[in-house]
């Protein structure tokens, strides 16, 4: 049994979702149910009574396991939505209690005014940890089944918008371990097509919220799952940094062979063909399978250096893929290597299709939010920056006309 407490401002939208085709409407309190319109305009007329409280919709989806199916008949779900609610402190409202069949989970909705029948507004603090408590205790008390989470559902059975929720759950899943900070996340969400939006604070400009946007249909972190919000997902960011950092200097202690006389030897056990040495000495990558590690493990990733030949970094992702990172499309291994501090002469999308121009781009401090830009050297003299910024008109043909 899985419980989600969710605040709104239209009855219209919400209703309409749950009263969708195939659902069943169990029950109905202090709300008129001849149509849908008509539940929708019993909320709004109690509603109008608070008209100053923004957010008067409660929404709450009831979930159960698939085990506890044959025992979920319609009494069975009415009267563990109202043990719910009871436990939850919603009392003396109207309500409305839905049973969605468009899932093997056994699932339905409660919509609830906000505003109760004394013009009294049901308070939702803390909701997250009673309602954490309230599902276990009723899974207690009727021996219901605990579920194993989001990853049992059946994607392929969801309708919008729980369908676009789950490919945001799955995508951020599937990317979040290779993120040290928000861009890289809404970087590599980009390409699922999924939008990620910062809420941040007035006085400092510091992020305090996430969303995450899919066309038109929109969640904030915590509705995806309460891991995804911001404070969470920050978190996360923090391990996977310190985790990268200390697996980069693993392998490069434990595999990298690199003899004092500054010839590349090779790697884990795995000795470099010359032409191995020679991409990777031209600013090239190369993928190596089953490097050996002195723990007895084997890491299978891409290699490549900065640009001098001194640090090696590993990646399971190609290299070249294009990331979007600042104001440039570049190569996944220069924003590796600008994230690590070095100076990159990176390779960026340019104006035009197949069009590609090479800043100089490097960070003062790892910990900087944003990388600087040169089109030369910046290690240089000044005198020696002979690179200029390409030309965006140079190929551009223009056709002025002939005077008649």
């Amino acid at each position: 049994m899985i419980a989600k407490n969710i605040k709104g401002k239209s009855f219209k939208g919400c209703v309409s979702y749950v009263m969708h085709e195939g659902a069943t409407l169990l029950e109905a309190e202090g709300v008129l149910t001849d149509t849908t319109k008509d539940i929708i305009r019993s909320f709004a007329m109690q509603r109008s009574g608070r008209k100053e409280i923004k957010q008067p919709v409660g929404h709450i989806p009831l979930s159960f396991s698939p085990e506890d199916k044959e025992r979920l008949t319609d009494e069975f779900m009415v009267q563990l939505a109202k043990e719910y609610m009871q436990e939850m402190g919603i009392k003396n409202t109207q309500y409305i209690i839905v049973r969605h069949n468009n899932t093997d989970n056994p699932h339905l909705h409660i919509v609830y005014n906000r505003i109760d029948n004394d013009l009294k507004l049901i308070s939702v603090n803390h909701d997250y940890k009673r309602n954490i408590k309230v599902c276990k205790k009723l899974k207690d008390r009727h021996g219901l089944t605990y579920g194993e989470g989001k990853e049992k559902v059946k994607r392929e059975k969801l309708n919008d918008p729980d369908k676009v929720k789950y490919k945001i759950y799955d995508a951020i899943k599937a990317v979040l371990p290779q993120c040290k900070n928000p861009n890289d996340l809404k970087s590599l969400l980009s390409q699922s097509n999924i939008e990620t939006e910062f809420k941040l604070k007035r006085t400092t400009g510091e992020i305090e919220g996430i969303s995450f946007r899919q066309g038109d249909i929109s969640f904030k972190g915590s509705q995806v799952d309460r891991k995804f919000s911001y404070a969470n997902l920050k978190k996360e960011f923090d391990k996977n940094k310190i985790a990268q950092e200390m697996q980069a200097k693993k392998v490069e202690q434990e595999a990298t062979n690199k003899p004092k006389t500054g010839k590349l030897v090779g790697v884990g056990g795995i000795k470099f063909t010359p032409e191995q040495k020679q991409t990777l000495e031209d600013g090239g990558y190369i993928y190596l399978e089953n490097m050996q590690l002195k723990d007895g493990s084997n890491v299978s990733a891409y290699l490549f250096f900065d640009d001098q030949m001194n640090q090696p970094f590993y990646t399971r992702n190609n290299p070249e893929s294009f990331v979007k990172y600042g104001k440039y499309e570049m190569r996944l291994m220069d924003k590796i290597r600008i994230d690590a501090g070095f100076v990159t002469h990176a390779t960026v999308k340019w104006y035009g299709i197949g069009n590609y121009a090479h800043p100089h781009l490097w960070k003062e401090n790892t910990s900087d939010a944003e990388y600087k830009e040169s089109w030369g050297d910046p290690r240089l003299p000044k005198e020696e920056k002979v690179e200029k910024k390409p030309d965006l008109y140079k190929n551009i043909k223009i056709n002025r006309g002939r005077k008649r």
